[in-house]
């Protein structure tokens, strides 16, 4: 049985690698299903047309501008919106407790639901570390949810009534090489360094958009600790967390890439990026607040 009651927003930009499994995924939920599409040049569009599946294309400026697009020309008159991406699965547990909750219902006094995330890499779903799982609020009531403006980790902010948390996962299981994996955490070390850089130097960009009794505020004052840790020596620290103490080393072989890759060497990276922007501006706060604004201002 599917729920006519929910809808989904995808963001998509050239998925042909993803995109039929994360449609057969998500027609087992619901038919309402909403692709943003930021101009893709492989066979993605072809693919959405083949399921006919609804879809406009907008112009990539950033996940929160994209996606507080989806919401506000959402089509489908139901009372939830899933946020999903298309390199990800919902597990049938959480397809079956979306459709039978009864804290889904239009008087429900929840706006906001968290679910967990898990990482599946090199096939394996790993189940220890600092992120394995996260947990992600991605299904909200209509007209109570719209994303924050951050350039990295942006989130849904709900308005009124309350949140709480499902019981099952979403798999992360991207399908690229580690070819494409780097890359596009290169990319998004650039967005990362300047994130931490505003708050070092913009102090009106460190401010927290969002309840304060919720589980993105406990992960607003992580990063803020974490980011207060000397520069260079916290990546190394938060692999021993993530790798030691979190566990990381009963995932095996896949769960050792992981840390290597996803908790020590992204990390590392940002804070080369981050001295890298002071050194160039030669550490003068002045300069470096000076050329952060016009970075904002683009």
């Amino acid at each position: 049985m599917i729920n006519e009651n929910i809808g989904v927003i995808l963001l998509v930009y050239n998925e042909e690698i993803h995109i039929k499994r994360c449609l057969d995924n998500l027609l087992l939920l619901t038919p309402n299903i909403y692709v943003i599409d930021s101009f893709s040049t492989d066979k993605t569009l072809d693919i959405l047309n083949e399921y006919g599946i609804k879809f406009i294309q907008n112009k990539f400026i950033s996940h929160s501008n994209q996606l507080n697009f989806a919401i506000n020309s959402f089509p489908y008159d139901t009372n939830y919106i899933l946020r999903v991406d298309c390199d990800e699965l919902l597990s049938i547990e959480l397809i079956n407790e979306i459709k039978t909750s009864k804290l889904l219902h239009i008087n429900s006094e929840f706006s906001g639901f968290y679910i967990k995330r898990k990482v599946k890499f090199f096939n394996k779903i790993l189940n220890y570390g600092n992120i394995n799982p996260i947990w992600l609020l991605r299904l909200w009531k209509r007209g109570h949810g719209i994303c924050d403006d951050k350039l990295m980790d942006e989130k849904i902010i709900v308005s009124g009534q309350k949140t709480t948390r499902l019981k099952n996962v979403i798999l992360d299981y991207n399908l690229n090489n580690l070819t494409w994996w780097t890359n596009k955490h290169n990319n998004y070390s650039n967005r990362e360094a300047i994130e931490i850089l505003n708050s070092k130097y913009l102090f009106s960009k460190n401010s927290f958009q969002g309840d304060y009794y919720s589980i993105d505020f406990l992960l607003h004052i992580l990063k803020i600790s974490y980011n207060k840790m000397p520069i260079f020596f916290r990546s190394f620290v938060l692999f021993f967390y993530s790798y030691f103490l979190k566990l990381g080393i009963l995932d095996g072989v896949p769960g050792f890439i992981w840390n290597v890759l996803q908790v020590f060497w992204y990390r590392y990276l940002v804070d080369v990026k981050v001295y890298e922007f002071e050194y160039l501006h030669d550490f003068d706060k002045f300069k470096i607040k000076e050329k952060l604004l016009k970075i904002d201002d683009k």
